[in-house]
This record gives structure tokens, C-alpha cells and sequence, in this order.
């Protein structure tokens, strides 16, 4: 025996709202039980429908057809079903208004002439079949054209080649991802600003205002590029001031157990200062910074014949005199190494003789 309209309605109701039949004595919402919807993988749709129907058509996910002819189902009297079908095949996933409005379905007859859903034939188009149904047979249609646009895009789950974007709350902003097939990575702020660009292809990198908070940070690459031309060190928070005394500069870290030459600002003295160890510091000024004061000179004498005495002539035409200091650097296989030596000065400052205990070959610097 064939089972009465009446269960069929009722199932058929209960179903569009997510309840499973139990029985047609009850209300919708006095079933419990949720039907659950059985989805094949390749019903769904894996790529992002655009709101936009021609940005859809032009990322490849959506076709556009324009007044499609309408194949009758002659199955069905009165005219009343139509199928959306091209050279025989059907055409179905059709994009539905929900993705927006341009993408609602437009119905003409045979000669091109609107109908709109007020008409009297009652039309109903199922976007995901293609199909068009028509409630009663309309007056003076004897053919059916459609204007819409089809989902082409990929469909699927699971791993593969993938192309997934959505928008994900960060606070203030809406931040877009979009992950490429090609293992590709944008993130874009709401104002289509990049924030992050990951180029698998190059093995590149491209961030927006980085910020990095901790307390060590390492940059271990062979070479490395700054645009910017001005870079700040010390950097205080807005509102905080940085305490009167301190120094702040770049420090050259030669190896193990070697000197650390170092450029830095001296905030107590208000002066800029360099070392050649990373303990003695000189200050660098000129008479318009300091009035009075004579701007640090340095004069190299380079050894390369093995010597146990050294004689530097006409010193005050070389450097500041008299306090001048000096350092004493000793080539040892291609590395500069400083070393003591007995400094003896003229009593007029005019010259200094510098002996060693041993053949001295390498560097010697007076700074003043």
C-alpha cells in the first residue's frame, strides 16, 4: 500500500526544519530528534563565493549565462517543468541569492520578455537541480529562458590542492587569510592592507609593522638589508623618559676572548664615545659641541718590519698632545691582538718610543 500524502507533507516539512518524522500527530517542534543531512563530498563547494557576481566569474569560481533556453519535461503536463540543460547535459549548482542578490535568477519567454515572480504562473526556480517549476501553466509562454550564474569552481574536503579564504575576527580589525594551492599565505586587514605575505615559490617573507616583545631576539642570516636611513636605539614607550644616565650604541662582537669595539652615546656627558676594547672610552666632540674642547684625532703606525723599538716623530702633527693615549695592536696570523709594551714619551711630547720585549710586527694607535 502506498504511503498517504499526508505523511509525505508532514516528513517533507519536518525535514526543512531539521526534525525527523516520528509521528503526524506531533508539532514540528515536538520532535526531538534531529534528521542530520547525509552530504556527498562532491556536493560541496570548497571555494568562496563572492558577493560580487563578475569578481566570481573573473576568480574562475562562477559561469555567467545569459536567457539559457530551458529544455520542457515532457513528463509533466500543462508546461508546468523546465530543465536547465546544455548540448544534453544538465546544469545544475546553480548560485542562489543567498551568496547576493545578483545572482537571483532572471525568467524571460520564448521572445525575451521578463517574468517576474509576481506572475500569476506561481514560478519557482530550485537552484540546486536547475530545474523550473511553474505552479500553474503560464498564459501565453510556450518556451522558457534563464539568466544566472553557475558554481564552477572545485568541490571536495579533505587534503589536496586547496584554495580557502574567510574572514576571522581580530579585535578592532577584520583580517582576511586566503591559503593557496601553491602553499602561498595572505593576511589582509579589512582596509585590503598586506600583513603578512608568505611567498612559498621565492621562500619569502613580507610583514606588516612588525612588533616583537621578549627578552633575546636572533637574526642569523648570511646578509642583511635595512632601508630604513635612520634607526633608533633606546626606544621608550609613548609618555615614558629614558633615565638621565645611561649609553646606548652598537657593540662589534669579534669572537671568543677578543676585544669588542664600540660606538656609543654617553647620556651623562652628552657626548659620543669610542673603544677599542669595550672598557676605555674616548669621547668624540667637536669645539662646536663642547667650547674649548679639541675633536679626538687617531694616527695608525703600521710595523710590518719585525722591530724591537719603535719611534713615532712629530707626534703634535698627528694627534692632540699632550694625553695622548695609545694602543698597541700585534699581528698574529692575519688577527690583531692587543699587547703591553714600555711607552717612553719626550719630555716636549714631540715623539714617543715605544720597546718590546720581543719582534713586534703589527698596529700601533694613538688616539688624542
Amino acid at each position: 500500500m502506498a504511503i498517504g500524502n499526508e505523511v509525505k507533507i508532514d516528513r517533507a516539512w519536518k525535514l526543512a526544519l531539521d526534525r525527523a518524522l516520528t509521528s503526524t500527530a506531533k508539532e514540528f517542534y515536538e520532535e526531538q530528534y534531529s534528521t542530520g543531512r547525509t552530504v556527498h563530498a562532491d556536493d560541496i563547494w570548497k571555494q568562496v563565493v563572492d558577493s560580487d557576481p563578475a569578481q566570481a566569474v573573473s576568480d574562475g569560481v562562477a559561469q555567467s549565462y545569459q536567457e539559457l533556453v530551458l529544455e520542457e519535461d515532457l513528463s509533466v503536463a500543462g508546461k508546468k517543468a523546465w530543465i536547465a540543460k546544455n548540448g544534453g547535459v544538465r546544469l545544475q549548482d546553480w548560485i542562489s541569492p543567498r551568496f547576493g542578490q545578483g545572482y537571483t535568477i532572471q525568467l524571460f519567454d520564448q521572445d525575451g520578455n521578463q517574468i517576474f515572480t509576481t506572475d500569476a504562473c506561481n514560478w519557482v526556480f530550485d537552484y540546486k537541480a536547475g530545474i523550473l517549476f511553474l505552479e500553474n501553466s503560464h498564459a501565453t509562454a510556450t518556451g522558457f529562458k534563464i539568466s544566472g550564474y553557475r558554481y564552477v569552481g572545485e568541490k571536495g574536503v579533505g587534503s589536496g590542492s586547496q584554495n580557502l579564504q574567510d574572514t576571522y575576527d581580530a579585535g578592532d580589525i577584520n583580517a582576511e587569510v586566503k591559503l593557496g594551492s601553491n602553499g602561498s599565505l595572505l593576511i589582509k586587514a579589512s582596509d585590503n592592507t598586506p600583513l603578512l605575505e608568505i611567498d612559498e615559490a621565492n621562500k619569502q617573507v613580507t610583514l606588516k609593522d612588525l612588533v616583537i616583545e621578549g627578552v633575546v631576539t636572533k637574526v642569523e642570516t648570511t646578509d642583511t638589508e635595512v632601508k630604513d636611513n635612520l634607526i633608533t636605539l633606546n626606544k621608550q614607550d609613548l609618555g615614558q623618559t629614558p633615565p638621565s644616565t645611561f649609553t646606548s650604541g652598537i657593540e662589534i662582537d669579534r669572537g671568543s676572548g677578543a676585544t669588542r669595539p664600540t660606538l656609543r652615546w654617553n647620556n651623562t656627558t652628552k657626548k659620543w664615545q669610542i673603544s677599542l676594547d669595550n672598557d676605555t672610552f674616548f669621547d668624540l666632540a667637536t669645539t662646536d659641541q663642547v667650547p674649548g674642547y679639541q675633536a679626538a684625532k687617531k694616527y695608525v703606525e703600521t710595523v710590518s718590519t719585525p722591530s724591537l723599538t719603535v719611534v713615532i716623530n712629530d707626534v703634535g702633527s698627528k694627534v692632540n698632545i699632550p694625553g695622548c693615549t695609545i694602543q698597541i695592536f700585534e699581528d698574529i696570523t692575519g688577527q690583531f691582538e692587543q699587547v703591553e709594551a714600555e711607552v717612553v714619551w719626550a719630555s716636549d711630547w714631540s715623539s714617543v718610543t715605544v720597546n718590546f720585549e720581543e719582534t713586534f710586527i703589527g698596529k700601533i694607535v694613538l688616539l688624542g
